[in-house]
């Protein structure tokens, strides 16, 4: 019986599924770095990509034994981890002796696909570095096809496709295009695409059976260029600037490359890949039967490092659940803040509490149910502020309230010159002069780094009085069917979503401030990945503006209260931005309550400047070169100048060492010192009997919170292979991503500097619910489930009836034994429980609150 005729379209979009999902650097947006193997159990999955794309799964033995002799990997952790895989142990004290035993090998990478396959083998028998001589042409082919802006001059010519593009340089050019130029392989790029991968397979490996093979590892050998060609295939308005191109125009371009350079290197003559004898017995990823061994050793270690770290929580939850403070707080605050879950919201707020009890916080997702494409004053085509899994159906604009006069052309500074000349002389004379001014300004800024840098705004700096057009004045969509701004009724279905949310429908303070977060640095190509992940890796400060003023609208409030909420006429909204590398915070709309002046207000002004100060000293612990004393001024301006500095590759370290995830009342975790770890959700379980309340925080949670999770985790794990590596050979390339030097493949991943003091550890979160709700809300959140059910995030379960814990291992819930792990540490205050500490701190029980002064 013949083989099926191999079909080029059908294996693209199986091995598709292999490559990188990560965008063009502006919309960084965190994921599971694993999703294509997200459908198997954890261990199984991670077993497996190790095995294809040839890295480390775990961390090696010797950091895991290091940390039990640290004390950070308990026994009673040890005896939990085993007993999870006790299936797959004979002898469970002789396998318990077997861990503390020195391997130096068991951290080698896997032999796996990428670096041992068919394709490696094949070229090691040829003596030919083909990704050598093929990746050059083809990253400078792709680069300035796809450019968004770096180059002055754009390669397609309008909408061109890539396919034509190439055409074009290969035939009319008066200078060959090297090696394109070979005459077999010149001729044959007259055919279609698909025409030419079946000629060059044929040619190149001579055996269909392993073309899909051999065109999976040719592109694992430069997975950031390959994903991103998919990406923007599929989904072209990713680009600003559009451009039109598939995988199957880039493959055939490469295996053209491959061809032409062989039969310049060694003849039209040369061996196949079918013809090497490991070809024939090399596994292939077409196998039912590829599964790669889950190292044993190494997943018991792991599991009980993560155990040790997730049990420090369960532990403090019961025990802060099970003391009574006597606070004696106001039955309604003084002033209520919302904001974003982030985990580094969660020591601002705090510190907040801490200085005054009489504010109440609140977390929500960081787009604050507000879910819209936002075009602001500069912005050419407005982007999408909400989590990635969502698409908005709503675009909000903003507009100036002053009208600023045009530039004086006259008075044209050095950065506003743009000069084009035309002609190779002019160009040279150009350079001559005004080049050493640009020299002299690029010296200036290194070596006095903490200036403030010229013309580049903070944050804080920017405009705050400006319009947001929320109100829709017409029911015509545009012309791609979205709506410009919102009616009443669907603000007001908005606004009572996310208060539901989060638990807050009565008892509103007088003042209510919605911060947003976002992230301002002067060398951080991955700028976006510091920003709000709820807004798809923007600053969230849109979001929490159009929440303010939909609540502050008298025709929204008199909705919600037909509805059941009844906001007092009181009550006023304010939206805030925190700058999270600086620490810095900037309020909007105030000219809008100018006629309303508010002590209270004034007062968590003061108290929020005195909170920055103490979140910047407990940042500071963690740099090299920052303050060693105890000062909270002095932190502030260290993490300030960090940020204006040009060769600071670590402004902030972002959300290294998340680990936490809690749904639940405030209560459940205002005692608690978390280091910073934890992302804090509202919710009130006695509102949300059917579980219906829940689910919907799931459904934003999981991914945001998983996928910055797993990002990290993974990138921590290989830097190599799932991260970027270090930032410093870093180049952005035609503002998509960053690449070591100018001619190497995207980076995907984060960078080193991102992560070197992450504990890769799964996120455990904890629901304050029974169980019987919370599987209800499983049952309703569709694909997310599948993060619970094969182990990629952890969940339990801190019942409020029974104050009883429990671990979710499916289909079922186990009770927790914790009993054998420490007793939880205790602190006077914040500052007790990391003052002199370098290294990640435990959770502790914060006994004392500071008085309101």
């Amino acid at each position: 019986m013949n083989a099926p005729k191999f079909d080029p379209d059908a294996s693209i979009e199986h091995i598709s599924h292999w490559l990188p999902t990560q965008g063009p650097i502006k919309d960084f947006v965190h994921h599971n770095t694993l999703h294509s193997v997200q459908h198997l159990a954890f261990h199984e999955g991670v077993a497996l990509a190790a095995g294809i794309f040839g890295a480390r799964s775990y961390l090696p033995l010797a950091d895991y034994q290091k940390r039990y002799r640290q004390g950070r990997i308990t026994d009673a952790a040890i005896s939990w981890a085993i007993g999870q895989a006790a299936a797959d142990i004979e002898d469970a004290e002789k396998f318990r002796g077997s861990l503390f035993i020195e391997d130096n090998r068991s951290h080698y990478p896997p032999v796996s696909m990428a670096n041992h396959g068919i394709r490696r083998s094949w070229l090691n028998r040829l003596e030919i570095d083909l990704d050598a001589r093929v990746h050059p042409v083809l990253f400078r082919l792709l680069a300035n096809f796809l450019d968004q802006g770096i180059s002055r001059w754009s390669l397609p010519q309008n909408g061109e496709r890539f396919w034509d593009c190439l055409w074009r340089l290969v035939h009319n050019s008066l200078l060959p295009l090297y090696p394109l130029h070979e005459p077999e392989v010149r001729a044959l790029l007259l055919e279609t695409p698909d025409r030419v991968i079946l000629a060059c397979l044929e040619k190149i490996v001579g055996d269909e059976r392993l073309y899909e093979q051999y065109l999976l590892e040719m592109l694992l050998a430069h997975p950031g260029w390959s994903g991103m060609v998919r990406l923007v295939e599929q989904n072209p308005q990713m680009l600003l600037a559009r451009r039109t191109l598939s995988l199957k125009e880039t493959i055939a371009c490469e295996l053209a490359c491959e061809l032409a350079f062989l039969n310049l290197k060694k003849g039209r003559q040369f061996s196949t890949v079918a013809a090497v004898p490991d070809s024939q017995t090399a596994p292939l990823l077409t196998e039912p039967g590829y599964k790669p061994k889950v190292p044993l050793r190494l997943k018991v270690w792991h599991e009980a490092m993560e155990w040790t770290l997730h049990a420090e929580l369960l532990k403090a939850i019961a025990a802060s659940a099970d003391i009574d403070r006597n606070r004696n707080e106001p039955r309604t605050p003084q002033v209520q803040a919302l904001f974003c879950l982030d985990d580094r919201e969660g020591s601002l707020r705090r510190h907040l509490e801490e200085l005054n009890p009489a504010v109440e916080t609140f977390g929500a997702a960081g787009f604050f149910g507000i879910d819209i494409l936002f075009q602001g004053l500069d912005d050419t085509f407005p982007v999408a502020q909400c989590p990635a899994v969502i698409h908005p159906k709503h675009i909000v604009r903003e507009s100036s309230l002053t009208h600023k006069p045009g530039k004086n052309k006259k008075g044209k500074k050095l950065k506003d010159l743009h000069i084009k000349p035309q002609s190779l002389f002019r160009g040279w004379i150009y350079t001559q002069t005004l080049g050493i001014g640009y020299a002299i300004r690029l010296m200036w800024n290194v070596f006095r780094p903490g200036g403030k840098l010229p013309y580049i705004n903070k944050l804080s700096e920017v405009e705050a009085h400006t319009h947001l057009h929320l109100l829709r004045e017409s029911d015509l969509p545009t012309e791609d069917g979205r709506m410009l701004g919102f009616s009443f009724t669907e603000m007001a279905d908005r606004i009572e979503g996310l208060l539901r949310n989060i638990g807050l429908t009565r008892n509103f303070a007088p003042w209510i401030v919605v911060v947003a977060h976002g992230s301002s640095s002067a060398n951080n190509p991955h700028f976006a990945a510091y920003d709000c992940g709820a807004c798809s890796g923007k600053p969230g400060a849109p979001n929490a503006r159009a929440f303010a003023r939909m609540a502050n609208l008298e025709p929204v409030r008199a909705l919600l209260r037909e509805r059941g909420i009844d906001i007092p006429q009181a009550t006023r909204f304010i939206a805030a931005m925190h700058n999270t590398s600086r620490d810095e915070i900037a309020y909007f709309d105030e000219h809008l309550l100018e006629a309303q002046p508010s002590p209270e207000l004034e007062t968590f002004k003061e108290t929020m400047r005195r909170a920055l100060e103490l979140n910047a000293l407990e940042r500071c612990r963690w740099f090299e070169l920052g303050p060693q004393n105890r000062d909270p001024e002095a932190a502030h301006a260290h993490v300030k100048g960090r940020a204006d500095s040009i060769f600071e590759p670590r402004p902030e370290y972002n959300h290294s060492n998340n680990l936490y995830c809690i749904v639940g009342k405030r209560a459940l975790t205002r005692n608690l010192y978390m280091d910073r770890r934890a992302f804090l959700h509202s919710y009130d379980p006695e509102s949300d009997p059917q579980g219906a309340i829940l689910a919907r925080i799931l459904s934003a949670i999981v991914p945001v919170c998983g996928g910055i999770n797993l990002e990290y985790l993974f990138s921590r794990i290989d830097n190599s292979v799932y991260g970027a590596g270090s930032k410093l050979p870093h180049n952005v390339i035609g503002l998509l991503g960053v690449a070591n030097g100018v001619e190497g493949d995207l980076r995907t991943g984060l960078p080193n500097q991102m992560i070197e003091v992450h504990e890769p550890a799964r996120l455990l979160i904890v629901i304050e619910q029974s169980r019987e709700i919370i599987d209800k809300s499983l049952a309703k959140i569709g694909e997310a489930r599948e993060w619970f059910d094969h182990d990629w995030i952890r969940l339990a379960c801190f019942e409020p009836s029974g104050r009883a814990v429990y671990f979710y291992s499916n289909p079922k819930w186990q009770s927790v034994d914790l009993a054998g792990m420490p007793p939880t540490p205790e602190a006077d205050c914040s500052e007790a429980a990391f003052a002199g500490k370098i290294q990640t701190v435990p959770v502790h029980l914060l006994q004392t609150m500071r008085s309101p002064s």
